[in-house]
């Protein structure tokens, strides 16, 4: 077992002995009584640590952190999460439902509780795209947040999600964000080069007795643009129509 697993092991065996000797988390006397704000992220980091640690937070809610519980937590005893660490994959993953991690699993059930569900901007990754994506595939990520934000996710910046989560400050509508920026759009391609103006005419003589829509095609094919044909040879109707649809001109010989 590596040193990472071993931490994450006793951590693990250290909130389980917690909660069996202390009862739930209402009971606790490090809660007071007060609401959970759960921080849920996929990995240990400096921002999820700083709210989980946030004294104006702290005074408020009882903070807690998911990631050490194992995700093994009861929704029931927070009022609200803060998701870090959103991936394009998990933002995939909760906008179609489809969740198939801890973290997406939790995350989801957070929205579908009616729990206030708040994401740091600079936590979410598609907008690191902003600038290199195209413009088609952008947009269809960036509809799946919107998905998301339209059931009551709400994106802030991390400088201001202290007061946002107090209610004291309304978050910045993602329209005007600047890292909320649409995709640059893709330049118009460029116009085709003319083909038939620039080539010359190729001709063909077909030395058949009825001349069809397969004669022609087949032709046409090879680049021929006009077809001569004797006197007498019959051209059927479909031959005429495969001709036109082709730009193709049929020569008759003369008496």
């Amino acid at each position: 077992m590596d040193h990472n697993a071993i931490v994450e092991e006793i951590l693990r065996r250290v909130a389980q002995k917690i909660s069996e000797t202390e009862g739930s988390c209402a009971e606790c006397t490090d809660c007071g009584g007060k609401p959970g704000l759960l921080i849920l992220t996929q990995d240990h980091g400096t921002d999820c640590h700083a709210t989980l640690e946030n004294e104006t937070l702290k005074a408020r809610y009882h903070t807690d952190c998911a990631l050490m519980h194992h995700y093994e937590v009861d929704l029931d005893a927070y009022e609200a999460v803060v998701l870090f660490n959103l991936s394009c994959d998990a933002m995939a993953a909760l906008a179609s439902g489809a969740c198939d991690t801890a973290y997406t699993r939790l995350a989801s059930k957070a929205i579908l509780s009616g729990k206030k569900v708040y994401v740091p901007t600079e936590e979410v990754e598609l907008y690191q795209y902003r600038e290199t994506a195209p413009a088609a595939y952008y947009n269809m990520m960036q509809q799946k947040l919107d998905l998301l934000v339209a059931s009551g996710v709400v994106i802030c910046a991390q400088a201001s999600l202290e007061q946002v989560i107090l209610g004291n400050a309304s978050p910045v509508p993602a329209a005007a964000a600047p890292v909320c920026a649409a995709a640059p759009a893709a330049p118009a391609p460029a116009a085709p080069a003319p083909v038939a103006a620039c080539c010359e005419e190729k001709a063909v003589r077909i030395e058949k007795r009825v001349l069809t829509e397969k004669d022609l095609i087949e032709a046409n094919m090879s680049g021929v643009t006009k077809v001569h044909i004797g006197e007498k040879t019959i051209v059927t109707a479909l031959a005429k129509d495969a001709a036109k649809d082709r730009g193709m001109t049929i020569v008759r010989d003369e008496d």
